[in-house]
């Protein structure tokens, strides 16, 4: 298991990115593809926004963008219709393989 499965696990979503030259990098990468430097980690603040949603029977999913422009789909929890460019947080877990779900802020 990786660090940032074992993070996942443990409900904390690491930003894996180069110190270097400061690049994020999605997905998490030992080396940096940019400048080849070693990469580093920051815990995200697990804040981001709705860019699309759809609804299949009676859940909602989408693309949400959290820190540094990172892009995830994951379901949506929201007591009503979401809206794009709205805020979510982001909950995190790893059983077998990541699983990212998103409550609406502010219902």
């Amino acid at each position: 298991m990786t660090f940032f499965e074992e993070q996942l696990e443990q409900g904390i979503f690491q930003i894996c990115y180069c110190r270097k030259c400061n690049y994020t990098i999605w997905p998490p990468k030992e080396i940096c593809h940019k400048c080849y430097s070693k990469s580093d980690w920051k815990k995200s603040t697990n804040i981001g926004k709705i860019l699309e949603f759809s609804k299949k029977a009676s859940m909602y999913f989408g693309l949400i963008e959290i820190d540094n422009g990172i892009r995830i789909l994951g379901d949506i929890s929201s007591t009503s219709t979401p809206k794009i460019g709205q805020s979510v947080r982001m909950n995190v877990s790893f059983n077998s393989k990541p699983n990212y779900s998103f409550i609406v802020e502010n219902n």
